[in-house]
């Protein structure tokens, strides 16, 4: 009998939650006060006598009956009041029975930015917390890039050694891309850890800040086995240009208004007579430029120029082993361009902007340069 009227007393409760509030299991919300929620553990409810009376929900109360008690079945639910508004930014689906559904649900919502310049206060906790929540994107980046530097980059074919590559000159190896290669990927990899940092916990503060620590942690973990492989070797030029990369992305997300103003991308020309198609490999292939967006400036964000980039860019060609057997001269090409700014374009259509592929795509022009998108002061031969 005690164990009914508590198990009555506890669902009675509920109804309590309309006024605003966070309730975790185990938890009963006890409204005192319409501003006011108190908790109390289930253990206490069967206590009548230091309980307050139940608040009544009105005839216009924005929950029914039905939404009520299907909130009661959850673990943890939250109710806000009518005078809430929605915070900028993308909102966590909710999972529904249709696993399909979920996916694409998850991806949409994962293609949409989060901000994430607040930072403050940091410590091993947060950095432990923050990493835990995406432990399973590091462990697929680091089987994938393992599995790719062994088959790919000669990981294991030699004992540990340490290269001095330089960096730009002309009898460099590679004229330098590869040093525009490393910066690159730590700037990626480390945006990519932030966003999925802040799409996966609840408070996305200092997610900028980890995400670069692991963006470099995992630029570090192939440099240190680059060291086994008989053509490359450990490099602290390389080792610079990763903390280039990942500190960019970190000063990025977090001065105002650079995000709004710069991109860092990557344009890959495909094919040619003497590669096959390898973004990450083909160095004569690839294209390495800053954007400045006029967009970002306030004077012209309204007007005609909003659609036009300033590019500043660089490239090679001749620095690569295929090339340089088939007798190409090697010629390093820093080059400027006017461009288009294709997220304005797209933002002319919300009906697509606001939709999965327009996410997709706004996603990837922040990161890639499309070719034919602009006009350079130097091309590819």
């Amino acid at each position: 009998m005690v164990m009914k009227r508590r198990a009555a007393i506890a669902s009675g409760y509920v109804l309590a939650v309309a006024l605003s509030g966070s309730v975790e299991a185990g938890e009963v919300a006890i409204a005192k006060t319409p501003a006011v929620m108190h908790y109390a553990p289930v253990s206490t409810v069967g206590q009548l006598v230091d309980l307050p009376p139940i608040t009544k929900i009105s005839d216009d109360a924005l929950l029914t009956a039905t939404e009520i008690n299907a909130i009661a079945k959850r673990d943890k639910f939250t109710v806000l009041p009518a005078s809430y508004t929605v915070p900028d930014g993308p909102v966590r689906p909710v999972p529904t029975d249709r696993p399909v559904e979920n996916f694409v649900n998850k991806l949409d919502y994962n293609l949409q930015r989060i901000d994430v310049s607040a930072y403050g206060d940091y410590s091993f906790d947060v950095f432990w917390h923050q990493a835990r929540s995406v432990q399973w994107d590091i462990l697929a980046l680091y089987g994938g890039v393992t599995l790719f530097g062994i088959n790919n980059w000669d990981w294991g074919t030699s004992g540990y050694h340490i290269e001095n590559e330089g960096w730009f000159g002309t009898d460099t190896k590679y004229g330098g891309m590869d040093k525009l290669g490393h910066a690159y990927t730590g700037y990626v990899i480390s945006q990519y850890f932030s966003q999925r940092i802040a799409h996966t916990v609840d408070d996305p503060t200092n997610a900028a800040i980890t995400g670069a620590l692991l963006g470099m942690g995992f630029q570090t973990y192939i440099e240190f086995f680059d060291g086994f492989a008989g053509q490359h070797g450990f490099s602290y030029e390389d080792m610079i240009a990763n903390g280039i990369g990942a500190s960019f992305s970190f000063l990025r997300d977090t001065v105002p208004g650079l995000r709004d103003k710069l991109d860092f991308r990557l344009e890959y020309w495909g094919a040619s007579d003497y590669h096959e198609w390898s973004p990450a490999t083909d160095y004569d292939g690839q294209r390495y430029l800053l954007a400045l967006k006029l967009s970002g400036f306030e004077e012209l964000e309204d007007s005609p120029l909003r659609y036009v980039e300033l590019q500043a860019g660089y490239f090679t060609e001749g620095y690569t082993d295929q090339t340089r057997d088939a007798g190409v001269d090697p010629e390093r090409k820093p080059y400027v361009a006017i461009g288009l700014n294709l997220n304005e374009l797209l933002g002319m259509a919300p009906e697509v902007a606001n939709t999965l592929p327009g996410h997709a795509a706004s996603t990837l022009f922040e990161y890639w340069q499309p070719p034919y998108t602009y006009v350079a002061t130097a091309y590819h031969d």
